[in-house]
């Protein structure tokens, strides 16, 4: 005889927690990994609903499938959107967007690819390439390119100088780089390492 409780037993779910959108653009994977495939991107200051989370990853639902959206990538408090919104049309809101297209992608020494793999001065090299700009290859020689500006005047699209590194200014605090061979090109704080110059290179 089957059991009523058995029958009658609850299937177990996990409660639903919305968080926000904190990048210009937030890619959607079909697995908690970033070398799964993308399925989409979700824009600064969209809410999403997380169910659990796997890894660096939060479980979500896009487009009526299980999916996955990098933890880095979301916050549980409301961006706002006012400075990306006055700035969406400058070049360097654009190279920001633009750039984190390749989140997930590899890192490679010496490399100045954007999809089969880059080092982080390469990867700043090959976005700004893309817009008509040519960079040196050398993080160094990038603490010397475009405008300097002060740390507190940053804006997306302005390259963040650390000791031996660079990376891509987003917004909201927020840096997309080439981090390492284990990592690849991700999204990281601003502040992850001491910043020693901020440099722009379209004015």
């Amino acid at each position: 005889m089957v059991s009523l409780l058995s029958v009658c037993a609850p299937k177990e779910t996990l409660a639903a927690s919305t968080k926000y959108v904190n990048v210009s653009s937030a890619v959607v994977r079909s697995k908690a990994s970033t070398k799964s495939s993308k399925l989409g991107s979700l824009k600064l200051g969209k809410s999403v609903k997380t169910y659990g989370s796997k890894n660096k990853f939060y479980k979500i639902k896009y487009k009526g499938r299980t999916a996955y959206i990098a933890k880095s990538s979301l916050s549980s408090k409301k961006v706002s959107t006012k400075t990306s919104k006055s700035s969406s049309s400058s070049k360097g809101s654009q190279v920001a967007s633009y750039a984190l297209r390749f989140v997930g992608n590899p890192y490679r020494w010496g490399g100045t690819s954007l999809t089969r793999g880059a080092d982080c001065s390469g990867f700043i090299k090959a976005v700004y390439a893309r817009f008509g700009r040519s960079l040196p290859h050398s993080s160094s020689a990038l603490r010397r390119s475009g405008k300097g500006v002060s740390y507190s005047k940053r804006k997306a699209g302005d390259i963040i100088c650390y000791r031996g590194h660079v990376a891509l200014y987003i917004g909201n605090n927020k840096i997309v780089h080439a981090a390492n061979t284990r990592r690849g090109i991700i999204v990281s704080k601003v502040s992850y390492m001491k910043v020693l110059a901020v440099r722009r290179i379209f004015s």
